[in-house]
């Protein structure tokens, strides 16, 4: 029994190393996805920043979306009709992707 055990300390020790081996390889291999996430989790933060701001100041807001309608309407106009047209293809891809394989 003691030389069962012996044995299983053994393998358990050279399986944890593996083990430590691989979880360096895989921080190494991961380093620049890590950097790419990290950039998008700050643009995610300013994004949040941007709208709380814009939710607790709706005066200014509303001067803003006037005063860009009266300066440039049709940047305004084509501005609107990229978003619904991009809105309306999101909901298509989504509900293809539904269809296909169910809801998340």
């Amino acid at each position: 029994m003691d030389a069962r055990l012996a044995e299983l300390y053994m393998q358990r020790g050279r399986l944890r190393e593996r083990i430590s081996v691989q979880r360096g390889e895989l921080a190494r291999d991961w380093a620049p996805l890590k950097r790419a996430l990290g950039v998008a989790e700050r643009a995610g933060a300013l994004l949040r920043q941007a709208q709380q701001w814009l939710a607790a100041h709706p005066a200014a807001t509303t001067a803003l979306v006037v005063a860009l309608a009266v300066w440039r309407p049709r940047a305004v106009w084509r501005s609107l009709r990229w978003g619904y047209s991009t809105w309306r293809s999101w909901l298509g891809l989504r509900a293809w992707l539904h269809s296909r394989f169910g809801p998340p």
